[in-house]
């Protein structure tokens, strides 16, 4: 039983990346909006005032246009170019529909960086409604403009931005006669990519630790015909192996306090869950079925877990106490659905439903259960929240591979694509 699981693995594994060979992954992602929200809040950010190696108004402008939340007035047809409030003629701002205006300078600070001073002005009432400063290194420049962008988002949307973020992805491409598979580390927006991991043989399952300090994933030995789950230190790149045991070592999960990672292994025959202790080394199995159970995701709050099971007949979504107890199947709508995780506040889940349509997208309420499909398909997967709880990043498959992020309420999208394939994205915490 425990070779015919990881035949099957292996020869999955092997499918999925021989059907997305392509190019390197390491130039930046490049972000498209496809749809945005028809309520966008219309809003301009003047050019900052000063000289700046990074021009910290257009990286912010880009950070709020992704999001489809924001109608991001273009720098060419501005009226004008304010760096403060006093310069702000507010009646020609108002003939050009802009309803609120961003403007700011930066001076030296005496310390090698910058001190980035802006306001944020509600153009039609004509005063500042907000003011803000920041102090940057000269090489946190990028850094200070996403932090210009979550204060101007916190500002009107009333949650935290995400735009110091990180994700992590998978990219596989052909390289001196083979493939060579990598595992990059970015900007939520894919700039700054970074390989933390690179192997002639497949790597998957990406999961942020709750401090965004290291990465659990699992990386294939093809010739030897194992697996491993590993944690990596992302300063040091240090790792540490977890579980090479025979079979399926596969799908890890943090617990929110950082000690356990749920895991699925087969070890012991059927593909069951397994929590494992990082300062004991104590392994404890949750479940105990003559079914297939993976894709372990638990709730913000530790107390929960959900994971995909097939014992119903069909990949289905599950849930459990985090000691394996009180077992409740949650879907029933289409024809499987997997994949699931929690939402950072625990009130919903996105997961992965095939229909009639193909394999998309979903959100479910926890409080009544109801599903929504939020993404086209037909071949979306690998689908987790972004870290306040306000879009979802997933793997969109067709004639281009690439990344996509949609609104939870489907409004919303972009795209993330580059020249190759990208695959598996995880996004890490808010980073502040």
């Amino acid at each position: 039983m425990k070779k015919q699981y990881s035949r099957k693995l292996f020869a999955l594994t092997a499918m999925l990346w021989l059907a997305l060979a392509g190019i390197p992954a390491q130039a930046a992602l490049q972000v498209d909006i496809t749809d945005s929200s028809q309520s966008a809040i219309p809003i301009a950010i003047s050019p900052f005032g000063g000289s700046l190696p990074v021009d910290v108004a257009q990286v912010a402008s880009n950070d709020l246009e992704s999001t489809g939340l924001f109608k991001v007035f273009s720098r060419n047809n501005m009226v004008a170019t304010p760096s403060s409030p006093d310069q702000v003629n507010y009646d020609n701002w108002r003939t050009s529909s802009v309803d609120n205006l961003v403007v700011g300078s930066a001076q030296p600070n005496g310390q090698g960086g910058y001190r980035i001073t802006f306001d944020l002005l509600d153009v039609y009432q004509g005063r500042s409604v907000a003011s803000f400063q920041i102090n940057a290194a000269g090489n946190e420049l990028r850094d200070a403009a996403h932090t210009v962008a979550n204060l101007v988002y916190e500002k009107f949307v009333g949650k935290k931005g995400y735009f110091l973020s990180r994700i992590a992805y998978i990219t596989m491409a052909k390289e001196g006669g083979g493939l060579r598979y990598r595992l990059i580390v970015s900007d939520y927006d894919g700039n700054n990519p970074a390989t933390v991991y690179s192997s002639r043989d497949p790597i998957m399952s990406p999961a942020w630790s709750p401090d965004g300090s290291k990465l659990a994933y699992v990386a294939f030995d093809v010739n030897r015909g194992r697996s491993s789950l590993r944690v990596q230190d992302l300063a040091s790149g240090n790792i540490r192996e977890i579980s090479s045991r025979s079979g399926i070592n596969g799908a890890p999960a943090w617990s929110p306090d950082g000690r356990r990672l749920a895991m699925t292994l087969s070890f012991r025959g059927n593909p069951d869950i397994y929590t494992y202790d990082l300062n004991t080394n104590q392994l404890t199995q949750l479940t105990n079925n003559g079914a297939i159970d993976t894709e372990a995701s638990w709730s913000p709050d530790g107390s929960r877990i959900v994971f995909t099971s097939d014992r119903g007949g069909k990949p289905q979504v599950y849930r459990m106490r985090s000691d394996g107890s009180s077992v409740e199947r949650l879907s029933y709508d289409g024809e499987s659905n997997q994949r699931a995780s929690y939402s950072p506040d625990g009130k919903q889940l996105t997961l992965v439903q095939k229909s009639g349509n193909g394999f998309r997208i979903a959100v479910m309420d926890l409080d009544n259960n109801n599903i929504r499909i939020v993404s086209d398909g037909p071949l979306d997967d690998s689908p987790n929240f972004a870290p306040n709880g306000q879009a979802i990043i997933y793997a969109k498959q067709g004639r281009n591979n690439e990344l996509a992020t949609v609104s939870t309420d489907g409004q919303t999208r972009s795209r993330l694509s580059q020249s190759g394939e990208v695959r598996e994205p995880a996004w890490g915490p808010l980073g502040y």
